[in-house]
This record gives structure tokens, sequence and C-alpha cells, in this order.
């Protein structure tokens, strides 16, 4: 692609020549596929941003004419609402917050009915005591 025709910033305002689905399209340069092979082109007949195959869709792109100049404004409001739902494996969804709260402490009170026994070996029967010396006496015998 040649340059920014009507650019604005790091937009790139064209056309997509393809017959009859031909259509205005923006490049936005701070979005990225994730694929150097491939690039999201904003079609303004479809109302969507979508990826396109650089190698197939580059050579079809041109500058816009002085007669198409005058969609600019048109362009802009809907690639606005095209660019707030743009849903694809690459963009990060804006509603997730960069760093959670921390995880609340569970309240404990006292001693907690599961845990009775745990780390008190001198318990007070006896009963378990020859457990572990019947089981390997089992093994060997």
């Amino acid at each position: 692609m040649s340059g920014n025709s009507k650019g604005k910033g790091n937009l790139w305002y064209g056309y997509l020549d393809v017959g009859a689905k031909s259509s205005p399209v923006i490049r936005d340069d701070r979005l990225d596929t994730g694929n150097s092979k491939t690039m999201f082109l904003f079609n303004l007949v479809r109302g969507q941003i979508l990826e396109y195959t650089r190698e197939i869709v580059e050579p079809k792109l041109r500058e816009l004419k002085p007669s198409e100049a005058g969609k600019i404004d048109e362009m802009n409001a809907a690639y606005g609402e095209a660019r707030r739902t743009l849903q694809h494996h690459n963009v990060r969804p804006l509603n997730i917050p960069d760093r959670a709260d921390p995880a609340k402490a569970a309240k404990s009170k006292g001693k907690n009915k599961d845990d009775e026994g745990f780390g008190d070996f001198a318990a007070d029967s006896n009963d378990d005591e020859d457990a572990w010396v019947d089981s390997v006496e089992e093994e060997d015998g």
C-alpha cells in the first residue's frame, strides 16, 4: 500500500476494488491479526472489520478518489462502531481488569471440625497404634 490516503494517524483510507463486492475500506495499523500473512480492514459495505490475506487483497487496494473522499465521515462513524464490537482471538477484551482484587482470607473460628487429629500425634486412643505394623506383617506373611 502506498502512503496514507486522507491519513488520520494510524488510519489509511482506501478502496478495495473487487468487482461487485468493492467497498471503501479503512486500515488501522494498530490492529494486528497476529499473522504476518493477514491484515484487518474495515469494510464499509459490510460494516465489519474483517481479516484478509495480504497476498490477495493488497494488489486490489487503491487510494480513494476525490469523489469518494466525501465518505470519510461516514467511514469514521461506522468504523468506530465496528471497532467497539470487534471480536477476534488476538484482540484483548476491554472489560477484563488488568489486575484482580486479592482473594479474601478464609475466616477461621477456632479449630475446624475436619482438622481434628491432624498434627496431633499424641492421640488419646491407642486404637491405630498397631495398624501400620499389622499391615506390614500381612504383606510379609
